[in-house]
């Protein structure tokens, strides 16, 4: 009897380890054959967010309950998401040999990164009850026309504590998370990986 148990807890444990070696990402879709094998320039567009999901809300109902200060803070809440996640595509990309540039035109790059944020769970921290900062962005790989050759969601999380109270600041926490798992990404295409 104990070793059946035994041998239940052992699969068990197995079965846990091998569903979390995937990739750290969901693909929507990917352009076959691979157009990134071997190429690594890639212009990125600062990022969106278009119909953006805050908890259960959209975001004009969440911006809707907050006062002229909270809807400030939150525009440089933004501004502040772009850049972390921008710049830690860019400093991830350059040590996977991947060039990663600001785009400010079709000649930039052969390939353009458009990232959209689509869920934002802004997470609470009381000292008491802590909720962790959630960010979701989904990720399109493009021509310079903008046709779309692959495209990918990544999910990050920051936990709320002491050392990070700020939802801005766990913010600003995940969309560097997505930054490098986005680059992340990009070395496993131009690898030809799947």
């Amino acid at each position: 009897m104990h070793r059946r148990h035994a041998l239940w807890i052992l699969m068990l444990c197995l079965a846990s380890l091998l569903a979390g070696c995937g990739h750290p990402w969901k693909t929507i879709r990917q352009a076959a054959p691979n157009p990134f094998y071997g190429k690594g320039r890639f212009g990125v567009v600062p990022v969106t967010f278009i119909a953006l999901q805050v908890g259960n809300k959209s975001e004009t109902e969440w911006m809707a309950e907050k006062d002229a200060e909270q809807q400030q803070s939150w525009q440089e809440d933004k501004a502040a998401i772009n850049e972390q996640f921008t710049a830690a595509l860019m400093a991830e990309a350059a040590s996977e040999d991947a060039i990663v540039v600001k785009a400010t035109s079709a000649a930039d790059a052969p390939f353009f990164i458009r990232s959209n944020v689509t869920f934002y769970e802004p997470g609470v921290f009381t000292g008491v009850f802590n909720m962790d900062t959630i960010v979701k962005v989904t990720v399109q790989i493009t021509d310079p026309a903008g046709m779309v050759l692959d495209e990918v969601m990544f999910e990050a999380k920051s936990p709320a504590s002491l050392i990070n109270p700020s939802t801005g600041g766990r913010a600003r926490d995940a969309a560097s998370q997505l930054g490098k798992l986005a680059a992340m990404y990009l070395s496993h295409r131009i690898r030809g990986e799947d």
